[in-house]
């Protein structure tokens, strides 16, 4: 195999090589999607919490309702003694008639209160089955969107298994240490190993090759580097 052919598959395998690492960012994003949906858990927290609200508005509507039933039941004991006429000394009387009257402001006053714990009970309750249809929707799209992402996922790994059988056939036909060094570089040069010559200049830093430099990538036994960013040079005849 030739230098320039050499050169080519590198230019190839790196092509390849970039593929791949598209895939695999795009697999890590498809799994952390279906491992995380912040949307769908924010749904579901905010829903919990509103029933929460619902129900503890629930329980104190319960205990104005009692509150109030007790009073009216007091009121009536009261109201009962006043007139059925076996109470008659006055200064007790006066006493009945005064504890009346302040059970009745007390019983207007807990009829004001039940109905702003109704009004807010029910405010919460619909507050809560507002955010329940929100979270609902947001399920029935996550449902579609996650079978969508599985889909993707799956023909991703086919793809990848494909192109990894395809580097696998093109790693074979090159020296071992020659893709040691590949690898190598390809690590520390942002994936870019090979640089195509384009108009006579690296395509990766843009420097201008002089005419002796373009000879030698055209020509030479061996492989040629930019002298500026020290990629392999590929020259596509």
């Amino acid at each position: 195999m030739s230098t320039a052919q050499v050169a080519a598959l590198l230019f190839q395998l790196q092509q390849l090589d970039l593929e791949l690492d598209r895939i695999n960012a795009e697999q890590q994003s498809v799994t952390n999607t279906l491992q995380s949906n912040t949307t769908l858990r924010k749904l579901r927290s905010e829903y919990a919490h509103a029933q929460q609200q619902a129900q503890a508005s629930l329980l104190t509507q319960k205990e104005a309702e009692w509150a109030l039933e007790d009073l009216n039941s007091r009121l009536k004991v009261q109201e009962q003694r006043l007139y059925n006429g076996t109470v008659v000394n006055p200064k007790e009387l006066q006493s009945l008639q005064q504890e009346s009257q302040r059970l009745r402001a007390q019983q207007s006053r807990q009829e004001d209160v039940v109905l702003e714990v109704i009004d807010m009970a029910e405010s919460l309750q619909e507050m809560a089955r507002s955010k329940l249809v929100a979270l609902q929707q947001a399920e029935q799209a996550w449902e579609q969107e996650s079978s969508d992402l599985v889909t993707r996922r799956d023909h991703l790994e086919k793809k990848k298994q494909d192109l990894q059988a395809k580097r696998s056939k093109m790693v074979s036909t090159l020296d071992a240490e020659l893709l040691s060094r590949y690898n190598t570089m390809r690590r520390m040069k942002q994936g870019r190993a090979v640089s195509k010559v384009e108009q006579n200049s690296c395509q990766w830093c843009r420097v201008i090759l002089t005419p002796s430099e373009l000879q030698r990538v055209r020509t030479s036994s061996e492989l040629q580097m930019c002298t500026n960013c020290g990629r392999i040079l590929y020259y596509d005849r």
